[in-house]
């Protein structure tokens, strides 16, 4: 049995198209917006963005919070409220094979150097870990690794001996440096101005063995951050468009609140590589300041009024 349908197809008169001249309520201007805190995140692991002074608070509640202020010409906001307590300044991969100038012409890791030391005094005085975040790989770590890993530090080669030849990970380096980022090698050692500003009996030293130190659960830093219940990590290093932003983003995936010092990273990659990061960074996986912002930085508490 076939289905008739009746559809009518009348234009109503051109009169009765005109809209209305006063718009319905529900298209009304919007009102000003609320001065009462904006809440993002689930119940145990919140922030509140703070509409008076533009800052988003990561305090989470804690009655000692420190004010860092950022440019909020790309981001829309003036920066971040941490609990010291709670925050953790991980430094990475500033080590000899990556900024030495016996190893390699790093202008954008050296420049990182001066910034860095300070922001890490800075961190001593407010009671903020100190944590220095290495390539330190073992025998156990060549056998797994993923061959994309070993192509990549396999390509500065390839001209000259082509692919198969054994160099990258692993790989005796010229001129007594040792094994390439071999733990305990001193191509992998810190470089000098930051070994001696490092204090082993109060910093913390992990080992990483893929360009992100936050790539599973496993790994040595996020073992120690879901340990600890530290939420706020503050990132310096090298290579900013690598393993520094590797480390952000699996961080970031993890849920930890993710600060970059720009200044005090650095890399050679080029094509705006560095401003790239600072963008998407400041946009989507937390937050951009520098230094002297840090440096800066203004403690109040509960009970202040930003």
């Amino acid at each position: 049995m076939a289905l008739t349908v009746a559809i009518d197809f009348t234009i109503p008169p051109p009169e009765e198209l005109t809209p209305p001249a006063t718009p319905p309520s529900e298209f009304a201007p919007c009102a000003p917006w609320s001065s009462e805190p904006v809440p993002f995140g689930g119940d145990d692991n919140c922030w509140h963005y703070l509409p008076s002074c533009k800052r988003f608070d990561l305090s989470r509640g804690s009655s000692r919070k420190l004010i860092i202020d950022a440019d909020d010409g790309v981001s829309e906001h003036r920066g971040c409220i941490i609990d010291p307590a709670s925050t953790v300044l991980v430094v990475i991969d500033m080590q000899n094979y990556f900024i030495s100038p016996k190893c390699r012409d790093h202008q954008g890791g050296i420049a990182a150097v001066e910034p860095t030391l300070k922001v890490i005094e800075r961190c001593r005085t407010d009671g903020i870990q100190v944590a220095w975040l290495n390539w330190g790989i073992t025998e156990q770590d060549l056998r797994v690794m993923p061959p994309a890993v070993q192509r990549g530090f396999n390509r500065d080669l390839v001209a000259s001996k082509g692919y198969g030849w054994h160099v990258g990970l692993g790989a005796q380096l010229p001129d007594n440096q040792g094994r390439c980022l071999w733990k305990g090698s001193w191509n992998a050692q810190l470089y000098e101005p930051l070994l001696e500003a490092s204090r082993p009996a109060e910093d913390l030293f992990f080992d990483k063995n893929r360009p992100s130190g936050m790539w599973s659960p496993t790994e040595p830093l996020h073992a120690y951050l879901q340990a600890s219940g530290k939420k706020t990590i503050l990132f310096a290093g090298v290579n900013t468009d690598q393993c520094v932003l590797g480390t952000l983003t699996d961080s970031y995936s993890w849920g930890f609140d993710c600060i970059l010092l720009s200044d005090c990273a650095g890399t050679m990659t080029g094509f705006s590589a560095q401003e790239l990061c600072h963008y998407n960074i400041a946009t989507n996986y937390g937050f951009v300041t520098d230094s002297q912002a840090f440096l800066d930085a203004v403690h109040v508490t509960a009970d202040n009024t930003f």
